[in-house]
């Protein structure tokens, strides 16, 4: 981490710069015409970390979206959002996404790391996002699709456990007997423990909305919900009371009864042509896993593979750069190795989408799992700075 005093020091000196003060004034300008790619070159990594902070600061005082900021490597990335969110620049990592292709059980902390960002984005919490170009461009829930999947609870609204354990099944988390973790809930008779990936809550007595990854306590008595608190996981004890609770899905892609049966078909499609006995063998482990949801489902289908069909269920195609709007200040740290991370990218996409083909288990219209380099080369055309 850096120091904060010194860092301030930093950032006001080079305030105090002509250039930096011309070019500010260029951007803002500009900006309200339309917008024109500006290059800065020459700045060490010290000054180049004040000039983001700087500039970034600025522009947020003039025009409140947050701003995008593209690094070539994710190790660069995690040490900018940690010296923006040092200085009070509240700023979120927006990782690149490992896609499960597979009938296996995987680690969803990435993607719920993700799934924080992109809630917040659309609360308007963040000053800067901070990513990468493949990350920018890889497929995700659409922006319309977070927010009917976003659940409510309120203090002293009448519900039923029931119902409630429904839609977090739909929203695919996980039920234990005791959560430890996001992405979980757990029912003990009048209580449910929730526990999601992002949260936005007014604590009791408040009036600011205060947002992160905090487990909740939902008490109910009959069917009105007696009391909300933020609990601890380790004591399992409620540490502060609050009024409200507006929280994310657990996964980015949520399969619907609708869309299994549809994923169903398409393995059906590709099966009955497949002389292949390991791609036989796996269809019929995955039609078997989609038959057991829909026998079993309290409401939710959380397929393990679902990645693999995402097209299929999100036929929008969304991406982080549909949860921005038009005219997003952007700032590429290295045009050039930005370009050499899309094109090792794009490799590596075709590679894998080669070897799912080879395997012969999905059509090859399914395989789009990423815009292409274009359309991010279309948004930088008329936001980047």
């Amino acid at each position: 981490m850096v120091n904060n005093n010194n860092s301030r020091l930093l950032y006001d000196l080079l305030r105090r710069e002509s250039e930096y003060r011309q070019l500010l004034e260029a951007v803002r300008q500009e900006f309200l015409k339309k917008p024109l790619p500006l290059l800065v070159s020459g700045l060490c990594e010290g000054a180049s970390d004040a000039f983001v902070v700087s500039l970034v600061s600025d522009v947020r005082k003039k025009r409140r979206e947050t701003v995008l900021i593209i690094c070539p490597e994710e190790k660069e990335c995690v040490r900018v959002s940690e010296i923006l969110n040092g200085v009070g620049i509240v700023s979120g990592f927006y990782n690149t996404r490992d896609y499960t292709f597979y009938n296996i059980t995987a680690s969803h902390e990435y993607e719920h790391e993700r799934l924080k960002v992109l809630s917040a984005l659309l609360e308007g919490d963040l000053d800067a996002v901070v990513t990468t170009p493949d990350a920018c461009l890889g497929y995700t829930i659409p922006p319309e699709k977070l927010k009917e999947k976003t659940l409510k609870l309120c203090a002293g609204e009448t519900t039923d456990i029931t119902e409630l354990t429904k839609k977090l099944s739909g929203c695919s988390y996980s039920r234990v007997e005791m959560v430890d973790g996001p992405g979980q809930f757990a029912v003990r008779g009048g209580i449910v423990d929730i526990y999601p990936p992002y949260i936005k809550y007014t604590q009791s007595g408040e009036n600011e909305r205060l947002g992160g990854s905090l487990p909740i306590r939902v008490e109910f008595f009959g069917d009105e919900i007696d009391r909300l608190g933020i609990f601890d996981v380790e004591s399992q004890r409620v540490s502060a009371n609050i009024e409200d609770a507006e929280f994310t899905p657990a996964r980015e892609v949520i399969a619907t009864e609708e869309d299994l049966h549809k994923i169903k078909a398409a393995i059906a499609s590709v099966f009955k042509k497949s002389t292949d006995e390991r791609a036989i063998m796996e269809m019929a482990t995955e039609t078997s896993a989609i038959d057991t949801l829909l026998e079993n489902s309290d409401g939710g289908y959380d397929l393990n593979f679902a990645d693999k069909y995402i097209t299929l269920i999100y036929p929008e195609r969304a991406s982080l750069l549909d949860y921005l709007p038009d005219k997003t200040m952007v700032l590429i740290k290295g045009t050039t190795a930005m370009n050499e991370r899309l094109k090792s990218s794009e490799w590596h996409a075709a590679q894998v989408v080669e070897e799912l083909l080879e395997g012969g288990t999905i059509a090859s219209k399914y395989t789009d799992y990423a815009k292409p380099s274009t359309m991010l080369e279309m948004f930088l055309g008329q936001n980047v700075e």
